[in-house]
């Protein structure tokens, strides 16, 4: 839980590599946290206590992933570029035992662990708000004397795209109101505690990212049909932060450049508010794909393979794993995704209605910010790439893992993971490792210079297309 916590800290706020793009640095990153998380299971006790957060599972639901894995790792073999295929199936196999591994820490500390989590997003924004106010004091300040005018995308440092962020905004707002909410004991305190969601919501307001108000909308919407009266005054303060957020941007961003007249550029969306983008080129291509390949779809990551002039992910997670994984394969995720979310939906709503919880509203309102959170992601799912990007994969194993925690009782019994089985899952983790590794390290060393040389034979001032790197397009 430190190393993912170490690295949900300094992905937004520090570059991992500086020689390369903020998207291979955070790549890097989150394959270093991956084998640290890995390396502690060979703790004395870990990986006993994953295995038993494994088998506490509905057999259905371990059948369905298992099942779903062994046809993505056949769908791999059989692919155009089988190294490709194995790193972004063995990535998915390793995310995974990261959730599975944040779920037995969850359930071994108990609820006293909600606040460290709660802590750490906030301590999270609370590192990059203080960036964006700096930047925007020095365009304030210090642009005007070099001829520069005041440009809304240089608040939004520490990724490639301002999407990405909009990925990790869609996680981490509904929990950084919940420190006021829970420790307001005073007018100023809730004002100190309040300005940091305040300014997150400013940039929400700022970034034309629809996919994000997408998510917060269907957030929303979850916690009013499932969080009972905490989650109507959750939502009150959500609305309250979202109206002080249109304030800042109409005074800070909008006001004050214009007072100083300085020439400014903004990202407002709303010339095409309800334009897809091109996603529905990206659909039609995946269904395409699924399609051709019924059975065992192109190949995980493959959907690159076949370059095209918008993405190199379809920006839709089903479609993605029908047109990569197969139909089989697709459906059997799809379900084990929908089964946890129902299920994590259900449980909050039987806790919200328990409104004695000896007189402590703080951990329904945590259930309720978790919802809201994988709730919201899941819908942006549907229209981005968050299972795609580095920072968003791990928020979600994170938040997915935490719920699962929660759910599973350290006094429920557990039916212990029979010697075929553990061998079995022994053995697909270490082939996913070895597939990581097969697939990372002849592309490490010459980032840069596959970058250039793609970027070469372009026109000037076109973008690359993330994928697993910054350059999503796959070769030999």
């Amino acid at each position: 839980m430190v190393v993912v916590a170490v690295f949900v800290f300094l992905a937004p706020n520090f570059d991992f590599a500086h020689a390369l793009t903020w998207h291979d640095g955070q790549r890097m990153a989150q394959l270093g946290a991956i084998a640290a998380v890995l390396l502690t299971l060979l703790v004395p006790g870990s990986a006993g206590r994953l295995t038993m957060v494994w088998s506490g599972l509905p057999r259905p639901i371990r059948y369905a992933l298992l099942t779903a894995f062994v046809l993505g790792l056949m769908s791999s073999a059989r692919a155009q570029l089988p190294r490709w295929a194995l790193l972004d199936w063995g990535l998915f196999l390793l995310l995974m035992v990261l959730g599975l591994s944040i779920a037995a820490n969850r359930r071994a500390l108990g609820e006293r662990a909600d606040a460290g989590l709660l802590l750490l997003f906030f301590g999270t924004a609370t590192a990059y708000a203080v960036t964006t106010c700096l930047v925007y004091a020095g365009m304030l300040l210090v642009a005007p004397a070099y001829g520069q005018g005041f440009d809304i995308r240089e608040l939004y440092t520490g990724f490639a795209n301002v999407r990405f962020f909009g990925h990790v905004q869609t996680m981490l707002l509904p929990f950084l109101l919940l420190p006021a909410m829970w420790w307001g004991a005073t007018r100023v305190r809730i004002m100190m505690l309040c300005s940091v969601p305040i300014i997150w919501w400013m940039l929400v307001v700022g970034s034309g990212t629809r996919g994000t108000w997408v998510a917060l909308v269907v957030g929303v919407l979850a916690v009013l049909l499932f969080g009972s009266g905490d989650g109507r005054r959750w939502v009150k303060w959500q609305c309250a932060g979202l109206l002080c957020g249109f304030l800042c941007y109409g005074i800070f961003v909008l006001g004050i450049p214009q007072l100083m007249d300085l020439p400014a550029s903004f990202l407002h969306r709303t010339d095409d508010i309800i334009s897809l983008s091109l996603r529905e080129v990206l659909w039609s291509k995946a269904l395409d794909f699924a399609l051709q390949q019924p059975l065992l779809g192109i190949g995980p990551m493959h959907y690159a393979y076949w370059a095209n002039e918008v993405a190199a992910h379809p920006h839709n997670a089903l479609l993605q794993w029908f047109a990569e994984w197969g139909l089989p394969a697709g459906l059997l995720l799809t379900g084990v995704w929908a089964v946890g979310g129902l299920s994590w939906a259900a449980a909050v709503r039987r806790d919200t209605a328990q409104v004695s919880n000896h007189g402590r509203t703080e951990p329904r309102l945590f259930h309720i910010a978790l919802l809201a959170a994988l709730t919201g992601a899941s819908a942006q799912a549907m229209v981005d790439g968050v299972l795609v990007m580095p920072v968003s994969q791990v928020l979600f194993a994170l938040l997915s893992g935490w719920a699962l925690g929660m759910v599973q009782s350290v006094t429920q019994p557990v039916r212990m993971v029979g010697r075929a089985e553990w061998v079995f899952l022994a053995a697909l983790v270490l082939f996913a490792v070895a597939a990581v590794i097969y697939g990372v390290i002849p592309e490490i060393g010459s980032l840069a210079e596959r970058q250039q040389e793609f970027l070469r034979h372009l026109a000037p001032g076109l973008p690359l297309f993330p994928r697993f790197w910054a350059l999503g397009w796959i070769t030999d």
